[in-house]
C-alpha cells in the first residue's frame, strides 16, 4: 500500500514537472514571437503616479487625515535607502535582478510544495508580476489569470528597467485600510518620508503587503512582528544586511502611529463599494472622488474628548446629520474599524416599549406600577433595585424603569413591539422572543449605527431613512452613484414628538441629567452588565439638527461599575461645546399634538387619565401635552362644556 502511494506521488511530481517545462519552453521559445495587442499592456496604469481615491468632506476639501486624497505621496526609487528596496525584493523576489519577469526556479519549487502540501499555499509571482496583477488584472486564481499574467510581465521586463519596475511597484503597494504607496504608507504608519524609513521600519511594511489584514500593525502586531523577523532574517542571509544590522533592527520597538483615522475612512470604503457596486480596488483604479458629510470640527472636537477616556475602556463617538443622513463623525480610540452588535440596554426601551405604547392608545402620563414583579420564570429588577410605586409613562422612560418596560412590552405583546421596533430600523432573531427584549436582551445585539439612527428618526418626526458615511461617487464630474435612502414613516409625528418631549426632561432630570445645562437636547442612557462590572454603556442625544451616540465598553473583560450610561453624558457634553452643535433651537411642535388639562385629582387618587371637567377647581387641573388622536376621557361624560368646541382649535 506504502509503496503505491510511492509511486502516485512520484507520477504527480512527474505530471507537474512536465507542464513546469512545457510552460518553460513556452515562454523562453514561443511566447516571444507572439505578437500582444496593444490593449494587453496599459503603461499609463503604471505611469499614473496619483492613481487614488480622493475622500471630501462635507464642505468640498479634502479629507487632510485620510490616506487617499490628492496628496498621496508618490515616491522616486533614488529617494529610498538601499536596505528599503532590498527588504522587499528579500521577501517577494530574491532573483529580481537576474529573472526576465518570470522566476522559473520559484515557479517548480512552488509547484513541488504545493503538492506536498496538497493545496495552493505557495505563490512564485514576481516582483513585476505583483505589479502587472495589481494594474491589469484581477485577483482571480485562475491559470488563464496566471499565464497572462506571466506574459505581460515578461513582455514589461522588455520595455522597462528593472528601475523604471521598481519605482511603480513601490507606488501601487498596497497596505491595508485604504493605504496604497510606500510613501503614503511611511507617511501614515510612521509619521515621517519613506527617505529616512529605517531597516526595521522597512522590514515591517515589506511584510504587511503579504497580507494587509494578516499582518496589520493596529490589528494582528504579533503576526506582524514573526514577519518582520522573517524579511530581516532573509536580508542577512542575501547579504543586504550585516549581523550588526540585523540585530540592532530586531531590537528596534516599532511604534505605529496612531493618529490615522480608520474607523470613518474604512467605514466609508466599505459603504462606497457597497453602494457602487464595485471593489476597493476599482475605486483605485478609476480615480474617483467620493463626496461624504464628515464635518472636520465636529470630529476634532470628538478626538479631543476621546482622550479623555481611560486607556482600559473602548469608546465610540458616532454624529449623524439629521436632515441628510449622512455620517459626519464616527471616532474611536481603537487603531481598528470596529461596528459590532451588542446589546442596546435601555437605548431601546424608547421605540420597543414606549413607542408600542403611544401608537395604542396610551399618553405620557398614564399610570404603571413601578413595583417589583414577576413574569412567569422572568423577574427583571430596576438598577440598585429603587421602585417608585405609580408613575406616569413619562416619568417611567426618564427615570428608565426596566418594569415598567416589561410590563408595557407584556400588555402590547412581544410580536407587536418587535414591529415597531423595525420601523426603527432595528433587525431581530427568530429567537427574541421573550419579555427580557424590552430590555436590550437581544441574541444578536445592534449596532452603534442602527441605534443612532432609531433615535434620528425621532428628531426627524417618525420618519425613517438610511444613513450613509457617503452621498456620491464621482468620476471626475460625472456622478457614478448618488445615494438614494429608503425611507418611511416608522411612527406617527405625535408619537415621535410626545417621546422627545418626555427625552429632554430626561435630559434635565432623568439618568442623562448631566446634560442639563447644554440647553435643548433629548437624551436616553443605557448600560448593560452585572456584578463584576459593565461590557456596554450608552448615551445617545439628539437635537434638531444631530444625533450624537457614544459608546463605552469592552470587546472582552468588563470596564468597572463606576463607568456607566451616564458617564457618557460628558462626552457628549465635549463634543457639543468643542464641535459648535447648536443646542438652541427649538424642535417642531406637530399640530397633531396640543396641550390638555386633566383632572389632577383622579389622577393621584385613582391613577386614571381624564381630561378636566369646565367645573373641576384649578387647583386639581394639570396642564400636559397629548395627542390628539388618543385624547382621554371627561370622567363625568354627561356634562356638555361649550368650552369643547374650542379645544382643537387652540
Amino acid at each position: 500500500m506504502k509503496k503505491a502511494v510511492k509511486v502516485s506521488i512520484i507520477c504527480v511530481c512527474v505530471f507537474f514537472a512536465v507542464i513546469a517545462i512545457l510552460i518553460g519552453v513556452f515562454f523562453l521559445l514561443i511566447e516571444p514571437n507572439i505578437t500582444l495587442s496593444k490593449s494587453d499592456l496599459d503603461l499609463g496604469k503604471l505611469t499614473s503616479y496619483s492613481r487614488t481615491v480622493t475622500l471630501l468632506d462635507r464642505y468640498g476639501n479634502p479629507i487632510d487625515d485620510a490616506v487617499y486624497d490628492n496628496n498621496s505621496i508618490y515616491v522616486r526609487l533614488d529617494e529610498l535607502p538601499d536596505y528599503t528596496i532590498n527588504s522587499f525584493i528579500a521577501i517577494e523576489d530574491k532573483r529580481f535582478y537576474s529573472h526576465h519577469g518570470v522566476d522559473y526556479k520559484r515557479v517548480v519549487s512552488a509547484l513541488l510544495s504545493n503538492i506536498k502540501q496538497r493545496g495552493f499555499n505557495q505563490g512564485a509571482s514576481t516582483i513585476t508580476q505583483q505589479l502587472i496583477k495589481n494594474t491589469h488584472l484581477s485577483n482571480d486564481k485562475t491559470i488563464e489569470r496566471k499565464i497572462k499574467e506571466m506574459r505581460l510581465a515578461r513582455k514589461l521586463e522588455r520595455i522597462y528597467s528593472k528601475e523604471q519596475i521598481l519605482e511603480s511597484y513601490f507606488n501601487i503597494l498596497y497596505f491595508g485600510s485604504g493605504i496604497r504607496g510606500l510613501g503614503t504608507a511611511s507617511r501614515v504608519m510612521f509619521e515621517k518620508p519613506a527617505s529616512q524609513l529605517t531597516i526595521a521600519q522597512s522590514a515591517a511594511l515589506a511584510s504587511i503587503i503579504n497580507n494587509p489584514s494578516k499582518y496589520s500593525p493596529y490589528s494582528n502586531i504579533d503576526n506582524l512582528n514573526k514577519r518582520k523577523e522573517l524579511v530581516l532574517k532573509q536580508m542577512l542571509d542575501q547579504g543586504y544586511i550585516t549581523d550588526f544590522d540585523y540585530k540592532s533592527a530586531l531590537s528596534e520597538d516599532l511604534q505605529f502611529s496612531k493618529n490615522k483615522q480608520i474607523q470613518f475612512v474604512s467605514a466609508a470604503f466599505i459603504n462606497a463599494c457597497d453602494l457602487a457596486k464595485c471593489s476597493e480596488k476599482a475605486l483605485f483604479i478609476n480615480n474617483y472622488t467620493v463626496q461624504t458629510a464628515y464635518d472636520p470640527k465636529i470630529v476634532t472636537a470628538a478626538r479631543t474628548a476621546l482622550k479623555d477616556v481611560k486607556e482600559d475602556c473602548q469608546a465610540r463617538i458616532l454624529i449623524l446629520d439629521n436632515a441628510s443622513g449622512g455620517i459626519v463623525c464616527d471616532e474611536t480610540n481603537l487603531t481598528k474599524f470596529i461596528n459590532p452588535k451588542r446589546s442596546p440596554a435601555s437605548t431601546i426601551k424608547p421605540f420597543l416599549s414606549y413607542a408600542t405604547a403611544l401608537e395604542n392608545g396610551l399618553n405620557p402620563l398614564t399610570q404603571i406600577d413601578d413595583s417589583p414583579a414577576t413574569f412567569g420564570n422572568y423577574a427583571p429588577q430596576n438598577y440598585k433595585n429603587v421602585y417608585r410605586g405609580y408613575m406616569s409613562v413619562k416619568d417611567c422612560l426618564i427615570n428608565s424603569s426596566n418594569i415598567a418596560a416589561v410590563k408595557l412590552m407584556r400588555q402590547f405583546g412581544v410580536e407587536t413591539c418587535k414591529h415597531v421596533g423595525k420601523a426603527f430600523g432595528f433587525y431581530f432573531e427568530q429567537s427574541d422572543n421573550s419579555l427580557a427584549l424590552a430590555l436590550g436582551g437581544m441574541t444578536q445585539g445592534t449596532t452603534l449605527v442602527e441605534i443612532a439612527n432609531a433615535y434620528r428618526t425621532l428628531a426627524n418626526g417618525g420618519i425613517y431613512s438610511d444613513v450613509n458615511y457617503i452621498q456620491s461617487v464621482l468620476d471626475g464630474n460625472n456622478v457614478v452613484y448618488s445615494v438614494r435612502n429608503n425611507q418611511w414613516r416608522a411612527v406617527g409625528d405625535d408619537t415621535a414628538y410626545l417621546l422627545t418631549d418626555m427625552l429632554k426632561e430626561c435630559a434635565c432630570s432623568g439618568t442623562a441629567k448631566r446634560l442639563k445645562n447644554l440647553g435643548i437636547i433629548a437624551a436616553k442612557t443605557g448600560t448593560n452588565g452585572d456584578e463584576n462590572g459593565n461590557y456596554d454603556c450608552y448615551t445617545v442625544a439628539y437635537t434638531p439638527d444631530y444625533t450624537i451616540a457614544v459608546w463605552l465598553g469592552s470587546q472582552n473583560d468588563p470596564i468597572p461599575n463606576n463607568i456607566t450610561g451616564a458617564t457618557c453624558c460628558n462626552i457628549i457634553n465635549s463634543v457639543c461645546k468643542n464641535g459648535q452643535i447648536p443646542t438652541n433651537k427649538e424642535f417642531a411642535v406637530p399640530r397633531s399634538v396640543a396641550y390638555y388639562e386633566i383632572d389632577g385629582k383622579e389622577l393621584n387618587e385613582s391613577h386614571e387619565v381624564y381630561l378636566a371637567d369646565p367645573l373641576l377647581p384649578r387647583r386639581y387641573r394639570y396642564k400636559t401635552l397629548l395627542s390628539k388622536r388618543y385624547l382621554p376621557i371627561r370622567k363625568n361624560i354627561d356634562l356638555i362644556d361649550y368650552y369643547d368646541r374650542f379645544m382643537w382649535e387652540e
